[in-house]
């Protein structure tokens, strides 16, 4: 894939809206709501509601979000971002779980500022491992938490909007793209995990097939280059370790 640097017209202002895909996040989903609203760079938020079973729509509604629903879904991480996306003519997409656990407007705000001011063209937040930090923030990003230009979006064909593999997507525009990337620990955040979610054994087999899938995108079984990494380190900036 190469891909040529580009963006809206130059004089035309920047706005941002956070996008937030949420499948039966009722626990979590109104603090990041509130944390993405107090963001002072953020217009408008969206929640997409993923075929929830539960009060995430209404919980989310409440807390100030425009919900987007999508009934009928049985769960599809990729897809509920671009109904996120359509539903907004912002030009930059801040993307946030609704699992977050000790999320801040502040952390929010660190996410933005690299991309707003002209530094990266994406910027994303690494949930905080403690001493492991350093080796989280230079392997492929695969959080949730990122700012990119809409553009970068929708360069990913729809052919490929599948599931949780959509942050490698969004990882392999941008690195083919020779693009910049700044990266940082949010300090005290975390998220519910699968095991949590979905009970140990459950949570841990979930998990295991998140790891395959991602693997299996690698040629020479999938489509994504192993020098795209080379290319995603090449423009990776890191503070906040």
């Amino acid at each position: 894939m190469s891909v040529e640097r580009e963006g809206p017209d130059p004089g035309a202002p920047v706005v941002v809206d956070v996008v937030m895909p949420a499948r039966n996040e009722a626990t979590t989903v109104a603090a990041n709501v509130a944390a993405a609203i107090g963001c002072r760079h953020v217009r408008r938020v969206i929640v997409v509601d993923d075929g929830s079973t539960d009060d995430t729509a209404r919980i989310a509604q409440q807390a100030g979000a425009q919900v987007v629903g999508r009934p009928g879904s049985t769960g599809s991480k990729a897809h509920a971002m671009d109904a996120g996306v359509r539903a907004t003519d912002a030009t930059h997409i801040l993307f946030v779980d609704a699992d977050c656990t000790g999320l801040t407007s502040a952390h929010l705000d660190a996410i933005c500022e690299p991309v707003l001011d002209g530094r990266a063209e994406m910027s994303l937040g690494a949930f905080d491992y403690g001493w492991l930090n350093w080796l989280v923030l230079v392997l492929p990003p695969l959080s949730g938490e990122r700012i990119i230009p809409r553009w970068v979006w929708d360069r990913i064909p729809v052919t490929k909007h599948a599931g949780y593999t959509i942050e490698t997507r969004i990882n392999e525009v941008i690195a083919e793209g020779r693009l910049r990337t700044h990266a940082h620990t949010m300090r005290g955040v975390s998220h519910r995990t699968k095991r949590v979610k979905f009970g140990v054994v459950d949570g841990m087999r979930r998990t295991a097939r998140m790891y395959v899938d991602l693997f299996s995108m690698l040629k020479p079984v999938g489509d994504i280059r192993w020098r795209t990494y080379w290319w995603y380190l090449r423009g990776l900036t890191i503070t906040g370790r």
